[in-house]
């Protein structure tokens, strides 16, 4: 009878990355380079929150409104250091007022954007998805990721991850749409979108390979400035050693710009695994609102904030 080998030590995965990313500067130039607008941070308490705002003020992303708790803001920000002569405070309690103040500047003209602090995200999203809010404007909301690898080189972008669960053929065309215009944005002038699936070939046992097939065909047929394919596994997507291989065609293959998820698990999975295994830095950008909207978490790095900010600021330009 074998003894049993009880492990002497615990560690964490070998395969966590330790190279700790920054905000690309070229990513922060271009941003720079629009206008800065106004810009609310709803329930801005809290360090994360308030770093946040200040940096994209020094950076010249945003004209920061912090919605919120008059005297957390102020005792917070002391602790961080910065002086808030000159920043906007509009004061609330609780989340529900918060995001209702928000969705009032949205409605009075005068802000370009929110960002979402101490609040939770089904109160924060649950607010603006409402249509008397008038963010949404009759198109899908969508989120999208900007993956920025930690050593520099061609970013990758993965929708949706983080707000639809479960969306259908027409949502996900929607995401492919926003992800080639955010791409053009950033200077890809004919952007590469792969819908992804387990496989290349369209197999009845795999119903996501065949709504790849239609989502890459409809969004052809609405965006003639971007190559859209599907379905493609995810190998077939980014690595062009594996199109060597496989023998598989089209300007998408081993290219890819973006990747349009089947579902909300496995865009969570990929892009939290290019996050805690790749070392890539993650901006995420709610999409299809007549503003843009960063969602974050309180994990989220401070880089990945200020990113996010950054192609916020990009996504809009200098509209007014």
């Amino acid at each position: 009878m074998s003894k049993r080998v009880e492990p002497t030590g615990l560690s964490p995965s070998g395969f966590l990355a330790n190279t700790p990313s920054n905000c690309p500067r070229d990513l922060l130039a271009l941003a720079a380079s629009f206008d800065p607008k106004p810009f609310v941070f709803v329930r801005a308490t809290g360090a994360a929150t308030l770093e946040t705002a200040r940096d994209a003020a020094l950076a010249k992303l945003a004209v920061p409104i912090l919605v919120g708790e008059p005297d957390i803001i102020a005792k917070d920000a002391a602790a961080i250091g910065w002086d808030l002569a000159g920043v906007e405070v509009i004061p609330t309690i609780g989340e529900e007022a918060a995001i209702a103040a928000a969705i009032a500047l949205f409605a009075e003209g005068r802000v370009c954007g929110l960002a979402k602090g101490q609040l939770h995200t089904d109160v924060f999203m649950g607010g603006i998805v409402k249509r008397a809010s008038g963010i949404r404007i009759g198109k899908r909301l969508v989120h999208v990721f900007l993956m920025i690898p930690p050593e520099g080189g061609r970013s990758l972008m993965i929708s949706d991850a983080a707000v639809n669960v479960a969306p259908d053929i027409e949502t996900r065309v929607e995401a492919a749409l926003h992800m080639a215009e955010l791409s053009r944005k950033l200077g890809q002038s004919r952007p590469r979108i792969a819908v992804l699936s387990a496989t290349e070939s369209i197999l009845p046992a795999m119903p996501s390979s065949g709504e790849a097939a239609e989502i890459a065909l409809k969004a052809s047929e609405l965006d003639s400035r971007a190559d859209f394919a599907g379905p493609l596994s995810f190998d077939l997507a980014i690595a062009p050693q594996a199109v060597a291989i496989k023998g598989v065609g089209g300007a998408v293959a081993g290219m890819a710009d973006g990747l349009v998820v089947p579902e909300i698990v496995s865009g969570n999975i990929l892009f939290k695994s290019l996050v805690w295994f790749g070392g890539g830095l993650a901006a995420g950008l709610v999409l299809g609102g007549a503003i843009p909207i960063v969602l974050t978490s309180r994990s989220d790095p401070p880089a990945a904030r200020l990113a996010s900010l950054a192609l916020a600021a990009i996504a809009r330009g200098n509209a007014k």
